[in-house]
């Protein structure tokens, strides 16, 4: 005796409703918001003082090109950011006069955020050793603060040398800095090997990147993001 037609319309109408589902599951994601801080690294600024571009701009156009992104938002960079000047800015709630919004609230719609801070402050003359606990501990607190308004993918980059910052001071602070996100849960983007990439910088006496040295910390950042299935 054959199957009813009825069960048979049935079975397919559900078939169908699992295979939508799974596709729907996989394949489709609600449009996010990219939400980058820091200094002049995070602004691609390069070494003839013109902005360049970033790794940052590199992520936002991996997901342009699958039409994932929401909102871009880099107004809240300064070239000449510190961490002083960027806990100020959250714990005052820095409000952007151009669209009224406020960093709060940009970071807690932030499905990725990236933040650089330190190439500038660290690469100034005559730091003392309390500048550089100073600045680690600044880190905590910026980290902390940003984790209680989002929950999301969080990436750190780490310093890497210069002229100015040695490599056994980078590598000492870097590991601070890495305990500070596995505290958090945030991901530390290990760049302190860039320097040995030459064709990364535009000459041996600016720390500055290239585009180069901007599209290698992109993806860096990019695999992480595709292991996350983001």
């Amino acid at each position: 005796m054959g199957v009813p037609m009825k069960k048979i319309i049935i079975a397919t109408i559900l078939c169908g409703a699992v295979i939508t589902f799974f596709i729907y599951k996989f394949f489709y994601h609600e449009p996010f918001i990219i939400v980058s801080f820091g200094d002049e690294i995070a602004m691609g600024e390069t070494a003839y003082q013109v902005q360049g571009y970033s790794f940052n701009d590199y992520i936002r156009d991996f997901y342009e090109e699958s039409k994932k992104i929401e909102e871009y938002i880099t107004e809240f960079q300064n070239k000449e950011e510190t961490t002083e000047t960027f806990l100020t800015k959250l714990t005052t709630n820095y409000t952007l006069e151009s669209t009224n919004t406020s960093i709060q609230q940009a970071i807690a719609s932030s499905k990725i955020t990236t933040l650089s801070l330190g190439m500038y402050e660290l690469n100034k003359k005559n730091l003392k050793s309390k500048d550089y606990e100073k600045y680690i501990n600044n880190i905590d607190k910026i980290l902390k603060l940003i984790r209680i308004h989002n929950k999301k993918e969080i990436f750190f980059l780490s310093l890497y040398p210069t002229s100015k910052l040695d490599l056994k001071k980078v590598k000492n602070i870097n590991d601070q800095l890495k305990k500070i996100c596995a505290k958090y849960q945030v991901h530390y983007v290990d760049i302190e090997n860039i320097t040995e990439k030459k064709d990364y910088f535009f000459d041996d006496t600016n720390y500055q990147l290239n585009y180069k040295g901007h599209r290698y910390i992109s993806e860096k950042i990019i695999t992480i993001l595709k292991e996350q299935n983001i």
